[in-house]
């Protein structure tokens, strides 16, 4: 596959692994117990309201111009991404659909959630794609939100397929492999918005749900009255709501992400070149549903210790931690696609030039080639797991902000230990596998 994380290889650490170690899981236990004594007590509910942004602001962000404006520019990049997947050369080296659509979509839907929140909502383009459909469906099949029986299983699910396509497939980096996911995944959500309606994309749509999870650390937000306003991170993560499908698709994409790191280990290469590619296919797709299937045992474990400590009040008590994962996301986003990002993201840029392999210059670049010389190998690495550890980090302290509310007084302290060790172990697990790779 020519998108491969971290293109160029990975660098030695410029400190010893064992040291990175206990420096990261130290910083882990140091932010727990200073959080502890600094924030005995809950926040007022005042402090994560969040401080109003000018009335000219609000309106503009919410007028329909703006609206239809990015629903366009979804639509319009949609029909660029297809056309080039599927009309464009099969090969990742001359097409820039793969980069498009592993870069700057997926990966580019990290800073985007971060900095503007849930916008992949306002952007989406089946979202219009799916209203068109449902006015020309008979009114007798049409439904207001999807079915119970399908439950919170949809996102997940489609967030699972996704990994498996980047991660396990034989073809990742095909523009017909891509165009084909595009192309099925889209028919699934047009079809299934056209007959459930709008709130389909709320629970199913697997983008869409990693996007409004992330956007719980963006500084824009809404108060409870709908009004734009500018708030903190810890703020935005106090006011999530997470269910079954948040909690689940969190720890799916923790999951791929370690697998990730643990397919570039040495010893994996050389066993997968050693039998081959079909078997090597299995071999990938049984150990990213391993690795999967144990992140979600060792929440539970961890959950499982942590609930007699829990005040009777608390509900939904499998998901009350939910969003201190979401740190952990974004930490272990940036340490696996730092440089997948910098150097590919160039690759989309210069392909586009030429996006169907017809000899064309459109933007002027016919020739250059990706710069590998941005970035230095070292600040590479020290970039990995200074995300891993501060994503933790915050973990950590939204963890405890959650605990202020959900776990009993005189159970505080023991009862976040559980949360607490599992932090520390993702961050070990973490630094081995980004230098180990």
């Amino acid at each position: 596959m020519i998108l491969a994380h971290g293109i160029g290889g990975r660098a030695d650490l410029p400190i010893p692994m064992w040291l990175a170690l206990y420096t990261g899981a130290g910083a882990v236990l140091i932010a727990f117990f200073a959080v502890s004594v600094l924030r005995p007590r809950p926040r007022p509910r005042s402090a994560s309201a969040g401080v109003s942004l000018p009335g000219v602001v609000r309106k503009a962000a919410d007028a329909r111009g703006f609206r239809l404006a990015l629903r366009a520019c979804g639509l319009a990049g949609f029909g660029l991404l297809l056309a080039t997947a599927w009309l464009g050369v099969d090969d990742p080296a001359a097409n820039p659909a793969p980069a498009w659509f592993y870069v700057w979509f997926w990966v580019g839907l990290i800073p985007a959630a971060l900095l503007f929140g849930p916008i992949w909502r306002l952007v989406n383009p089946l979202r219009s794609l799916s209203a068109l459909a449902r006015r020309c469906l008979p009114k007798a099949l049409r439904r207001d939100g999807p079915p119970e029986r399908l439950g919170h299983l949809p996102a997940p699910a489609g967030m699972v397929a996704f990994l498996w396509l980047e991660l396990a497939s034989p073809h990742p980096g095909s523009p017909r492999a891509v165009a084909l996911f595009v192309t099925v995944y889209a028919v699934a959500h047009t079809v299934g918005g056209a007959v459930y309606g709008p709130r389909w994309f709320d629970r199913a749509d697997t983008f869409e749900v990693y996007s409004g999870l992330l956007a719980t650390l963006a500084p824009l937000g809404r108060d409870p009255g709908g009004r734009l306003v500018l708030r903190t991170p810890a703020a935005g993560l106090r006011a999530g709501r997470a269910d079954a499908g948040h909690t689940a698709l969190a720890l799916v994409v923790l999951g791929g992400t370690m697998y990730d790191g643990l397919s570039r280990l040495s010893l994996w290469i050389d066993l997968t070149r050693a039998v081959g590619r079909p078997a090597a296919t299995l071999l990938g797709t049984a150990a990213l549903g391993l690795v999967i299937a144990l992140n979600f045992l060792a929440y539970r474990d961890a959950l499982r210790l942590t609930r007699p400590c829990l005040r009777p009040s608390a509900t939904a008590p499998d998901h009350q931690f939910t969003h201190s994962l979401v740190p952990l996301m974004v930490g272990y986003g940036v340490a696996h696609y730092f440089s997948f990002a910098v150097f590919e993201g160039q690759r989309g840029w210069l392909l586009a030039t030429d996006p169907f392999g017809r000899g064309w210059d459109l933007l002027g670049v016919g020739g250059a080639g990706v710069d590998y010389t941005v970035l230095a190998p070292s600040l590479i690495v020290v970039v990995q797991i200074a995300a891993i550890v501060l994503g933790h980090i915050a973990g950590v302290v939204s963890a405890h902000d959650r605990a202020l509310a959900v776990v009993r007084p005189g159970d505080l302290r023991t009862g976040q230990y559980p949360m607490l060790t599992l932090m520390v172990v993702y961050t070990g697990i973490g630094i081995t596998l980004m230098s180990a790779g």
